[in-house]
């Protein structure tokens, strides 16, 4: 959970001056952090990267929809929705390694234009990746993508000659024919399910503002609460198998320019104490790394963000409830953020 020792040695060619210096020497990283110092002890971010890694990869991906992505084809509007890993942890690794407190824009890392600047890139890229490899691990419906347009989306490499070569999508599915593999690491996230409760039952909905009453909304500047009626209750086994129960905010708007992120948590209200993710009710988070758009002067984007909530309906008791309670917390531009609505979806998995 630290910046390996030899990205971190003045003079090397892998060091970059432009990191924050209060994140050197063996500091514990936020996988939660979003350009605010948090004062959590260390135990306590430990434990929130735990709960970050096993949401991610376990409860909030479940389906390759959920991991990879929402599907991108010719005509679709930008940023249909992104992949559980490209949200967490990768892009409040870039946040967290930029040097926030001294430069304008965070860079190097911690801005979309100059995040190549720093060595440490490849290396964060390269981790990613390699929770591919993990995530497939798993087990349960979690496979590669099958679809054909996918597989055969052609780009362009050129190699240490020049030399142009066209590469398929289905050509780095297994990385061993591309001359490598990964070395086998602990995973001590994988079995990190979060279990604490904040709240002992359900929280009455009814003295909670239904989703139709919240939505639209025009600004999450303050932590707001809102109920909301789940599609079906009392699924059986297959019915969860064959569909995953999907919480999706639907046009989410902001300017890109800026750090984004929200918590969301179910059957608690507004009085939650967000610092601590390592709580049962915690869903998952949404990020936005800033982009810089040259002389584009509409920064204004507009984002679909999904969880898969099954696993953890079960895990808090609320199978059986018709309806549920949300709540979401700013943690960076929520004055920024406007969201138009909020559903709950059964989607094939």
């Amino acid at each position: 959970m630290r910046i390996p020792p030899m990205f971190d040695r003045e003079g090397s060619s892998l060091y970059d001056d432009k990191r924050n210096q209060n994140h050197r020497n063996g500091t514990i990283i936020d996988l939660g952090h979003f350009g605010k110092e948090v004062d959590t002890p260390q135990l306590q971010i430990m434990t929130n990267n735990l709960t970050l890694m096993y949401r991610q990869m376990v409860t909030n991906a479940p389906c390759p929809s959920q991991f990879f992505g929402a599907a991108y084809p010719l005509g679709t509007e930008p940023s249909p929705g992104m992949g559980t890993i490209e949200n967490i942890p990768h892009t409040p690794v870039h946040i967290w390694t930029g040097d926030t407190p001294r430069q304008k824009n965070g860079e190097n890392m911690g801005n979309f234009y100059s995040a190549g600047l720093d060595p440490l890139f490849y290396c964060h890229h390269a981790n990613v990746d390699r929770m591919w490899d993990e995530w497939k691990l798993i087990g349960g419906k979690r496979r590669d993508l099958s679809n054909k347009d996918w597989l055969n989306s052609e780009f362009f490499f050129y190699d240490e000659n020049r030399n142009p070569y066209r590469v398929k999508v289905r050509d780095s599915l297994d990385s061993k024919k591309m001359g490598f593999s990964y070395a086998p690491m602990p995973t001590p996230w994988r079995n990190f399910k979060p279990i604490r409760k904040t709240t002992a039952g359900k929280l009455n909905t009814a003295s909670i503002a239904p989703v139709t009453k919240v939505f639209p909304l025009a600004k999450l500047d303050r932590a707001i609460s809102f109920s909301i009626t789940r599609p079906a209750s009392s699924r059986t086994t297959q019915e969860k198998n064959e569909q995953e129960e999907i919480l999706t905010f639907n046009k989410i708007a902001y300017d890109d320019t800026q750090y984004v992120r929200f918590d969301v948590f179910l059957n608690v209200d507004k009085t939650v104490n967000a610092d601590e993710l390592d709580k049962a009710e915690f869903a998952g988070s949404y990020t936005s790394l800033p982009h810089v758009h040259g002389n584009n002067t509409n920064h204004v984007t507009s984002v679909t963000f999904t969880l898969a909530i099954t696993e953890l309906l079960e895990d808090i008791g609320l199978e059986d409830e018709d309806t549920i309670a949300v709540t979401l917390v700013p943690k960076v531009g929520g004055e920024g953020v406007s969201i138009e609505s909020v559903e709950i979806k059964l989607e094939d998995c």
